[in-house]
């Protein structure tokens, strides 16, 4: 009887420790994968950054989406149960890029062109992404909905202008050459994308205007202001003053 009463607890015994060790597998488990989806969420966000920085060249923007990926870093760093090698220098990254984006005398190296449709439609991919993103943190209060309005307004301005420089680039180059039939090619992608894009920048109406004027032989080269981003025209007139 006394043996059978040992075994039984020592049943129940192992059972308790199987059930623990289980529920710490689960936990490890659980850790892991929301590590994986955090370290993926900061490697597309980090892209989306340098892709915002490249196309709009806004500097508060560039911050709310770094602020956005430090916090991710946080939030994995306190999920580690030791030492985060990769974690930490991402950190010290992100940390360090928010201090030079503190600095008002920060240039952002902006172009709206790409050398092939497969890099357009990334691009403009990455834009859409940090549309998704500040919608998200408009959402949840990190943003007021005049802030979002007007980054969104950047956003898809660029996105338009991304296709519509490089189409007119090409065209360009095709002209180069003589290669008229196909220059005029580009330049109809580039109309139809002005033309299918409802965006009020007084922009879109003086480009659709000269590319006509291009396709009809009026004009023989744009209005450099008219492609560049506004952050360049900017700086252009700073230089000039």
């Amino acid at each position: 009887m006394n043996i059978l009463i040992v075994l039984g607890i020592l049943m129940v015994i192992a059972l308790i420790v199987v059930s623990v060790l289980s529920e710490m597998q689960k936990k490890e488990q659980a850790r892991r994968i929301q590590q994986r989806r955090l370290r993926l969420q900061v490697e597309e966000l980090s892209e989306v950054l340098s892709c915002v920085e490249q196309t709009v060249g806004d500097r508060a923007l560039a911050q709310k989406l770094n602020n956005l990926i430090i916090g991710l870093l946080q939030t994995m760093r306190q999920l580690e149960t030791k030492a985060a090698p990769y974690v930490e220098s991402a950190l010290q990254k992100a940390v360090g890029h928010a201090q030079e984006l503190d600095n008002p005398q920060l240039h952002f190296r902006v172009r709206y062109e790409r050398e092939s449709d497969a890099q357009i439609n990334k691009t403009q991919q990455q834009l859409v992404e940090a549309i998704a993103v500040l919608s998200n943190m408009t959402s949840q209060g990190k943003l007021t909905e005049a802030e979002y309005n007007s980054y969104q307004s950047q956003l898809r301005w660029a996105h338009l202008m991304v296709a519509v420089t490089s189409f007119v680039a090409q065209g360009n180059k095709c002209l180069m050459i003589h290669d008229r039939v196909t220059a005029q090619a580009f330049y109809q992608r580039a109309l139809h994308q002005l033309m299918e894009s409802p965006h009020p920048n007084p922009k879109r109406t003086k480009l659709i205007r000269e590319i006509n004027e291009m396709l009809e032989g009026d004009r023989t080269k744009f209005s450099e202001e008219l492609l560049m981003p506004d952050s360049m025209v900017y700086q252009s007139d700073l230089d000039d003053f």
